[in-house]
């Protein structure tokens, strides 16, 4: 490398770090003067409902300020995203997905389920997929399948995957973010939708994944401050229980209690949690949304020290969002027990009345419905309740009750809250990106020849995110779907139709016809299973659905690859080029 290149590429970074900087300095200024308004005695409401309101102005304006009209850009960071902060936005990411599973982390459940499938997905994703993608050039992994199985009707499978399964995440990321506003500052649902349905198009629309992984990036800064700071302010005070996490005394108590309320489903026996595991795993480690920081990076090293940094940055924010949990949940019984249904906490009340809490099986408005409420189940006036009688509806709702529960001030209310709507927006700009990039180069540039202009690709991006953030702004206002059904149905789609022929992939007897039969035979094993299982309401059964769905594609395009020619000189020579080529094999974008 010449002196001259050296020269510029460090004073790049140098910019780079000075922006960096900025942002982040902004941010803390922001929350900071929220703490002071705090101490000077400003309205809680307001205190607790500026932070974000910011955070989600922030966002929208570090993606805004990113656009470009270029394809390299657009749709891959212009391959200069460095690999430390890929693996912070990717993190924000993944975290967004364990969220409606977030009770589970501090229940202890990480050795198997869905907690430790996601890990090992991630694992799998950011040190063997995601470097695999970024070293043969491809924008997503649906265009390495759609150039592996060449066949059109493959492509529109594969395509439709990734389109489905990014729109699902999509949903499930801004309802993330609309419930944290509705919940913790009180907004209007329709108007909260609408917010962060804006934010997500002007986040993602102008500058593609460059915007997504930059307001990522800074949504894992939020959310490591966010669900930090209440337990740094705790351990400050000594007011932190010793053994929040991995089996301690606190841990196994706040387990316990939220086995107790139901925020913690009952365990359904090791076979399931560890088909559960497996399930989890293949959705995760072929989902476009957690493969796109790879696609960001400079080369194949890069992505893979980004999956490294996507691991780290992962555990150290779950781990804080687990001990969040746990302190919320002790807290919570603490200030309620032994105490008569009439003399509980204003705060309960207040939560209650919202539909966050429910106390003795109602939600009641305050003192004298609760007495009458917990008069049905047998409690005289002044009877103290059983820590049973007081169950939050999940385990959002007790990350963000913390800082009421424990006395922390409403700037700790705003700053949870922050971070809830920024990992939000994170996985639904990630969803936006993946599917547009499904559709607009996947579909219109590849499957049509590579004869479209770079102007028009990006209009059907764009035209594909105004369509699929007014679908996430639907299902947020009417509420017909929760988070946690949207992504572990995005997962189950991922793994069914993705995961089989991506094995096939590596395979030099596979052909069109086995990747097609392994397609059909993994969505039709999936909806099969989810139609004979009724009503999914938990996680395990999408995965055993999903696993369903694994094991009938994978046998189809078994067999039809031991029924077919052996001999298949195309697909042999390009496995070879993929595992031991050299990087971009596919003939290069035009636009990039």
């Amino acid at each position: 490398m010449s002196d001259r290149s050296t020269e510029q590429a460090a004073l790049e970074r140098a910019n780079l770090d000075a922006r960096i900087a900025f942002v982040a300095a902004s941010f803390l200024l922001a929350y900071a003067f929220a703490a002071l308004l705090d101490r000077v005695g400003a309205p809680e409401r307001f205190v607790g409902a500026a932070p974000p309101y910011f955070t989600i102005l922030g966002l929208a304006t570090l993606g805004f300020l990113l656009h470009s009209m270029r394809a390299s850009v657009y749709y891959t960071a212009g391959r200069g995203l460095p690999a430390a902060y890929a693996g912070f936005a990717n993190a924000a990411i993944v975290i967004a997905l364990m969220l409606p599973f977030g009770a589970r982390l501090a229940g202890g459940g990480w050795a198997v389920g869905a907690v430790a499938g996601v890990f090992i997905g991630l694992a799998a994703a950011g040190l063997y997929v995601g470097p695999l993608l970024r070293k043969t050039g491809v924008f997503s992994i649906s265009e390495l399948l759609c150039a592996r199985f060449t066949s059109s009707a493959t492509r529109v499978g594969f395509i439709g995957a990734v389109a489905l399964s990014s729109t699902l995440l999509a949903a499930a990321g801004g309802l993330i973010a609309v419930n944290a506003l509705v919940e913790l500052t009180g907004a209007n649902r329709g108007f909260a939708a609408f917010l962060i349905a804006a934010a997500s198009l002007i986040i993602a629309g102008p500058g593609g994944l460059s915007g997504v992984m930059w307001a990522a990036a800074a949504a894992a800064g939020v959310a490591t401050l966010g669900f930090g700071w209440p337990i740094a302010a705790l351990g400050l005070h000594d007011a932190l229980p010793s053994g929040l996490i991995f089996g301690g005394a606190a841990s196994a108590e706040a387990a316990k209690l939220l086995e107790s309320w139901g925020v913690t489903p009952a365990p359904m026996g090791l076979p399931v949690e560890f088909a559960s595991t497996v399930a989890v795993a293949l959705g995760i480690t072929t989902l476009a949304p957690v493969l796109a920081a790879s696609v960001a990076t400079g080369d194949g090293r890069s992505a893979r020290r980004a999956g490294v940094a996507a691991l780290f940055w992962t555990l150290v924010i779950a781990l804080l969002a687990a001990a969040a949990i746990a302190a919320s949940a002790l807290s919570l019984a603490r200030a309620t027990a032994g105490q008569p249904p009439e003399r509980l906490p204003q705060t309960v009340y207040q939560a209650s009345e919202r539909g966050l809490v429910s106390i003795c099986g109602y939600y009641v408005r305050g003192p004298s419905e609760a007495q009458r409420a917990c008069a049905g189940k047998g409690y005289a006036p002044g009877a103290p309740l059983a820590a049973a009688e007081i169950r939050p509806i999940d385990g959002d709702v007790l990350l963000g009750a913390l800082p009421q529960t424990a006395e922390l001030g409403a700037a700790s209310s705003g700053l949870i809250a922050s971070a809830l709507v920024a990992i939000g927006l994170a996985l639904a700009t990630a969803g936006l990106q993946a599917c547009a990039t499904a559709f607009g180069h996947d579909a219109l540039y590849r499957l049509r020849g590579e004869i479209d202009l770079t102007s028009r690709r990006l209009a059907v991006n764009r035209v594909t995110l105004v369509i699929v953030s007014t679908l996430a702004y639907v299902t947020a206002v009417t509420g017909v779907f929760t988070p946690g059904a949207l992504v572990a149905a995005a997962l189950a789609v991922s793994a069914a139709c993705l995961a089989p022929s991506l094995v096939l992939a590596f395979w030099p007897r596979a052909g069109d016809r086995e990747a097609l039969v392994a397609l059909c035979g993994g969505a039709v094993g999936l909806f099969s299973a989810l139609a004979a299982a009724g009503s999914p309401n938990r996680i395990e059964i999408y995965a055993l659905c999903a696993l369903a769905g694994v094991a009938l594609g994978g046998a189809l395009g078994l067999l039809s690859g031991l029924t077919s020619k052996s001999d298949k000189p195309a697909a042999r020579a390009f496995i070879t080029r993929m595992l031991r080529g050299d990087a971009q094999m596919l003939q290069p974008d035009k636009g990039a």
